[in-house]
């Protein structure tokens, strides 16, 4: 099968996995018209290969296909790459009995063939602004990932000041805080009249941005004192990573436990810890608009503090490779001279933390 690129621009790439010649040059035709980019294989093993060593923007992916199958495909993707590509499935009439088989496996959405162009269109075109409000919302959450990494290091430094420098740094990381979450409130508006096309796309990277260091702020705002309230970090960071992944309440966050201080050397890493499990939930656990619930708890008791992160989700993947977050929060933990463990099922994911912490004598 003949395998054709158009050259690189600033179009958004649409990768179109299909065998069938005359449905090939149909898409191609069609996405050119629509200033789309696209890029057409022949077969699951080279969709795969393409995604490998490029940066694609969305996938038009026939279920019926020589070699391995539509279904593997998107299974691929999701289970052992963990891609976040948007795919839309490409179904014959008599292979709708597929289409469950099919989203369950990660896709995003299906037409079934013959298709409507012009619904075609439409539907390429809302998933391409979605993966672009996803990939904004990641962003923001890796700024937030790396001001905490800086901040084990610079409040460490603070606490070196006098405390009339403590005082100011307080008062301007405050003031910081509630302006940016103003202008975050009016950019939002703006981005809500803006009607779809580039300049909404513009408002909302613009709106990223801003969200992001408003976040930088508000968690740094809740580490500057020692001993540190975990209680209200723990809501701080469950909170803006809520607003980020799930601001319309989809998915509540319940917290158990009540108020609790750890010095800073303690609650500067965890604070990474709880970033990194309550991202993953939102992330991971709940594929396809799935409704369901994460629940925090904690307590300092004389063997030490114990953090519990769990969700009623999809459960991990066995054979999935262990990504980043997962080692990042281990090297963290061991870190601190603790533990953590992770039990997973069809029922949802439980991550325990425990870290001895000495607690004062009353």
């Amino acid at each position: 099968m003949l395998e054709r690129a158009l050259p690189s621009h600033m179009r958004p790439l649409i990768l179109t996995v299909e065998d069938d010649a005359d449905i090939q040059q149909m898409l191609e035709d069609l996405l050119s018209r629509a200033d789309y980019q696209p890029i057409l294989v022949g077969s699951g093993e080279a969709a795969l290969r393409y995604v490998a060593d490029h940066s694609v923007d969305l996938m038009l992916l026939d279920l019926r296909l020589p070699g391995i199958d539509g279904f593997e495909v998107c299974r691929q993707l999701r289970e052992v790459d963990g891609s976040q590509l948007p795919v839309i499935m490409l179904t014959a009439n008599q292979q709708e009995q597929g289409v469950v088989q099919g989203l369950n496996y990660g896709a995003d959405d299906y037409l079934t063939k013959p298709f409507v162009p012009a619904e075609l269109l439409a539907r390429v075109s809302r998933l391409l602004q979605r993966g672009e409000q996803r990939r904004a919302l990641v962003d923001e959450n890796e700024g937030l990932h790396r001001m905490l990494q800086l901040t084990q290091h610079d409040l460490g430094v603070a606490q070196t000041v006098s405390s009339n420098e403590g005082l100011l740094r307080r008062e301007l990381l405050h003031n910081v805080t509630t302006h940016l979450q103003a202008l975050c409130g009016v950019i939002e508006s703006e981005f809500r009249r803006t009607p779809p096309g580039a300049s909404r796309e513009v408002v909302q990277r613009i709106l990223g941005r801003v969200r992001g260091a408003a976040l930088v702020y508000e968690v740094s705002e809740a580490l500057q004192n020692d001993p540190v309230r975990v209680d209200v970090l723990i809501e701080t960071i469950a909170s803006a990573v809520k607003s980020i992944y799930s601001p319309r309440k989809r998915l509540p966050v319940t917290l158990g436990g009540g108020p609790v201080e750890l010095p800073l050397v303690y609650a500067s890493p965890l604070a990474m810890v709880i970033n990194e499990l309550v991202t993953n939930c939102f992330k991971h656990a709940f594929p396809n608009q799935r409704f369901g619930k994460i629940t925090i708890e904690y307590t300092l008791a004389p063997t030490g503090f114990r953090l519990q992160i769990a969700d009623d989700g999809v459960g991990m993947v066995a054979q999935a490779p262990v990504g980043r977050g997962r080692i990042t929060v281990t090297e963290l933990v061991q870190n601190l001279g603790g533990s953590v463990t992770w039990q997973s099922d069809d029922a949802g994911t439980s991550v325990a933390v425990q870290v001895p912490v000495a607690v004062p004598s009353a």
